[in-house]
């Protein structure tokens, strides 16, 4: 590997921090959902499950740091998500793969499946998800808006906070709309805000959201019965969760992803004041 280390732990806290910052702040380099300003990114990192500069795995040269990446995992959903691999310019050939396999070794035996995602201007990642055969999901656009302007956004009768009595709705919704999705139905309601929306005496639809660790609020999830689409419900969940997270948590920023075939919800998002940041490409699959 031209006089490169093999990946190893490090402690260099601060400079692994600048070098995962310097490589989100470009399209082409950057990675997963971590934003591209420097405390947004620390604060995101230091919210992970797992400590991330424990589970850090970098290479290195003569001349620095030449490649990094990380990883946090779920084992109660059977799945990892690598953040990363970031390499220094011309070098992302000769650590991909490497640094990869360095953070999937540690791993439970829980972990079946491995996901990456960076910017859709990221043909580095893109050609080593397709070199490993792992399957791309669709292009999903990260929208935002300003917190204050979710203030204005619609209200509607019937929405009310999950409780585990909607547990067995909830699963119909989440697992219909989400199938296999970072997030279990139970995790709803232990992670996540969730509200549901009644109708005719039972629950047709719900929205999930979070704090994320850089103080925005994100909305997760959202889903509404066929039959009870195009009656404003969508927007009346969207909107009271947006309020509930701005509040509970004083942040500045609301935004959410959506896939790019769901023209619906684009177009409801994008009527509200949100506007497109970014699009993603996320790879999922496995190195045994």
């Amino acid at each position: 590997m031209g006089g490169m280390t093999e990946p190893t732990a490090t402690t260099d806290r601060a400079g692994l921090l600048a070098f995962i910052s310097a490589q989100q702040a470009s399209p082409s380099t950057a990675t997963t959902y971590l934003g591209d300003e420097p405390a947004g990114v620390e604060a995101e990192l230091e919210g992970l499950d797992q400590p991330w500069l424990e589970t850090a795995r970098v290479l290195t040269t003569d001349a620095g740091l030449r490649g990094a990446a990380l990883a946090e995992w779920d084992a109660e959903v059977g799945r990892a998500w690598v953040y990363g691999p970031w390499a220094a310019p011309g070098q992302f050939d000769a650590v991909g793969e490497p640094l990869l396999r360095a953070v999937a070794a540690q791993c439970p035996p829980e972990i079946s499946e491995l996901e990456v995602s960076g910017d859709v201007a990221n043909t580095s990642l893109a050609a080593l998800a397709e070199r490993l055969g792992w399957r791309p999901s669709k292009v999903n656009h990260a929208y935002e808006v300003a917190a204050v302007a979710v203030a204005n956004w619609p209200t509607v009768e019937g929405i009310r906070a999950a409780t585990d009595a909607d547990l067995p709705a909830l699963a119909t919704l989440h697992e219909a709309e989400f199938p296999k999705t970072y997030a279990t139905t139970a995790q709803l309601l232990t992670r996540h805000t969730t509200l549901v929306a009644e109708r005719d005496g039972r629950v047709v639809g719900y929205a999930a959201g979070q704090l994320q660790d850089d103080g925005s609020a994100y909305i997760d999830f959202m889903a509404v019965e066929d039959r009870y689409r195009g009656h404003g419900i969508a927007r009346g969940l969207l909107g009271e969760l947006a309020r509930n997270l701005v509040v509970e948590g004083h942040t500045t920023k609301v935004h959410l992803t959506v896939d790019d075939d769901r023209a619906p919800a684009i177009a409801l998002y994008e009527s509200l004041g949100m506007r497109r940041a970014i699009s993603l490409r996320g790879y999922w699959g496995s190195l045994s």
